[in-house]
């Protein structure tokens, strides 16, 4: 169970809650969810003597550099700026004109699979997840370092949409 876990967290892009695990993992008695506790406990002690960590945040769990090397994080931040690829673009401009939005309301806009790009707004900062509806979707917006990045005081100052006749 600890790789599986650590494949998740990997691939999370916010803290996985010990119900959302449960659910993934498909643990349904006591004894199966205090097996998963136990196996978080072991993997928070083994990360204490690597690089990274497992962290309770936020009501979930969450694999995490450490302190130590933020000086290095932050110089490959600053060493490798990577531009928005146009399927980033495209998605972060839904987010922005129909915030809050779930993933699958982005995805049906538009029409494909747009969980690597969202990972790359999270992890650029321009988007965040800002509720859960109760079937356990989130709901997307941007963030202030949007409008930092694209000169904006407010999502008012977004250029308005034009209403566009289809062809004839």
């Amino acid at each position: 169970m600890d790789k599986i876990l650590e494949n998740l967290f990997f691939a999370a892009t916010e803290p996985l809650t010990i119900r959302q695990l449960s659910q993934i993992l498909q643990l349904d008695s006591p004894e199966e969810i205090e097996g998963l506790k136990t196996s978080l406990e072991r993997l928070s002690k083994e990360y204490q003597n690597r690089g990274l960590q497992l962290l309770e945040v936020a009501g979930g769990y969450q694999l995490a550099t450490q302190a130590d090397y933020a000086k290095w994080i932050r110089l490959l931040r600053k060493t490798v700026p990577t531009p928005l690829t146009e399927e980033a673009r495209v998605s972060l401009a839904i987010i922005a004109y129909k915030q809050p939005i779930t993933r699958s309301e982005i995805e049906e806009l538009r029409g494909v699979d747009c969980e690597s790009v969202l990972n790359t707004l999270f992890a650029k900062g321009l988007v965040q997840s800002v509720g859960e509806l109760s079937g356990g979707a989130y709901l997307y917006s941007t963030t202030q370092q949007f409008l930092k990045q694209f000169g904006l005081k407010s999502l008012s100052d977004l250029p308005r949409l034009q209403n566009k006749e289809p062809a004839q």
